[in-house]
């Protein structure tokens, strides 16, 4: 089901199925989310409970195995509504049977949206219902719209980091997991231009020491975004389909690092932890211009 909400400037849509955020519509008629229609078949889907690739799709705990495919299953399971007005969108998930056979835990996992004037705020809380410590990541993979009636091309627009210090980059393996020695990228006033070719060749780019916020934009174009997220999103994924006429770019804050290939084992992986009965909620704002 896509349920609807807006502002006096803002129409938004999202489908419970994965909690997906379809469509933010402009007053102007603009579409800031890309359609899903070519070149990529989503539009924002979210991830719980890991974020990119698990060697083999399996990995141990407490001694014992499981399998669970990439970035987790939050994107494939069906959301209910909690709580629903003209501007504001409440969904939550729970364990099932089949989540319980990937990830051995009982959970929440709340989303909310809500829409003021040209601004959307977003979070993700995560709730631990089990009687031990639950290993977790969470993440969002939004794509948004490169608008190209000024004439620009993807490498016109850029991304303006909330840092004036260089970025630290994670290199992406051939095999598509991720370095977790951090290097030095030196960015000019913590803007980096979204360089096509760096993307396509390591399938993404992924970088921290960022801050906690990235304007994009392109000069000579009508329509630019300014993404806000919470500290405990501390690494931030630039991904984009591998062809120039793909005018969309995916931009995510996620808690954690993904593998880096080898054997994983999620007592000892470096990830979210969370109490029984805790929770911890992670939030992001998109100013709509």
């Amino acid at each position: 089901m896509i349920h609807t909400i807006k502002s006096e400037k803002l129409t938004v849509l999202i489908d419970d199925m994965g909690a997906e955020l379809v469509s933010v519509r402009g007053s102007d008629g603009y579409e800031y989310i890309w359609d899903g229609k070519e070149h990529w078949h989503h539009h924002a889907p979210v991830f719980f409970p890991t974020c990119g690739r698990i060697v083999g799709d399996t990995y141990t705990l407490g001694g014992k195995t499981y399998n669970m495919g990439i970035h987790g299953f939050a994107s494939k399971s069906h959301f209910s509504a909690v709580h629903k007005s003209d501007s504001r969108l409440t969904l939550s998930t729970k364990e099932t049977e089949a989540t319980k056979a990937m990830y051995p835990f009982e959970f929440e996992f709340i989303a909310d949206f809500e829409v003021a004037d040209d601004v959307l705020s977003v979070s993700f809380t995560v709730c631990n219902n089990s009687a031990r410590v639950m290993p977790y990541m969470v993440g969002w993979h939004p794509g948004f719209t490169l608008d190209s009636k000024g004439g620009s091309g993807v490498e016109d627009w850029s991304l303006r980091f909330d840092t004036r210090e260089n970025l630290v980059s994670y290199p992406i393996t051939p095999a598509c997991f991720v370095s977790h020695e951090g290097i030095d990228y030196p960015v000019k006033d913590g803007t980096y231009v979204l360089n096509e070719r760096e993307i396509y060749d390591n399938d993404s780019v992924l970088f921290s020491n960022m801050g906690c916020r990235a304007v994009l934009s392109a000069r000579g174009e009508a329509h630019s975004l300014i993404f806000d997220w919470s500290e405990n999103l501390p690494y931030f994924c630039i991904w984009k389909a591998p062809t120039s006429d793909a005018m969309f770019v995916c931009l995510e804050p996620w808690s954690n690092l993904p593998g880096d290939g080898r054997e994983e084992n999620f007592d000892t992986k470096e990830m979210s932890r969370l109490p029984s009965g805790g929770r911890e909620t992670y939030t992001y704002r998109l100013k709509f211009q």
